[in-house]
């Protein structure tokens, strides 16, 4: 698995978009975005158990992608919870950053077109892993074939 930066982060921008959500970001997530203002990512696969399938990641958004995202979703999303990247069949990754009733911190594929046959409107959102540090080692080591 490769990370491309599409445009260099910026600690100033990553704290004024923090602001802007109103809520804390996870410090891992934040210093990717002060590094990485937004990703292509090269081979890059995880697996969500809750759909028993390997997805492949294309992307971790940009802020300024973040922002537009988050605009369009934040009704539908948990409370304290950013879309921070898709896959290339346009499931999302969604980074929850506090506990709730129904999601523990962590991140989630969240498969909004319901795609996969076991999505559906009342569960179309799967837990990946507790971390984004833990996301990038997932994709790092998770190898097909």
């Amino acid at each position: 698995m490769r990370i491309k930066a599409i445009n260099k982060g910026d600690y100033a921008k990553t704290l004024s978009f923090q602001e802007f959500l109103g809520f804390k970001l996870p410090n891992d997530y934040f210093n990717f975005l002060v590094d990485n203002d937004g990703a292509t990512i090269d081979e890059g696969y995880f697996y969500v158990k809750g759909l028993e399938d390997y997805i492949l990641l294309e992307i971790f958004y940009g802020i300024e992608k973040c922002i537009k995202i988050h605009k369009e979703f934040k009704d539908d999303l948990p409370a304290e919870s950013l879309i921070i990247g898709r896959d290339f069949g346009g499931g999302m990754i969604l980074l929850v950053t506090v506990e709730n009733d129904d999601f523990s911190k962590g991140i989630y594929y969240y498969d909004h077109s319901h795609f996969f046959e076991a999505s559906n409107s009342e569960n179309n959102t799967y837990f990946i892993c507790n971390t984004f540090n833990e996301f990038i080692d997932i994709l790092r080591d998770t190898i097909l074939g």
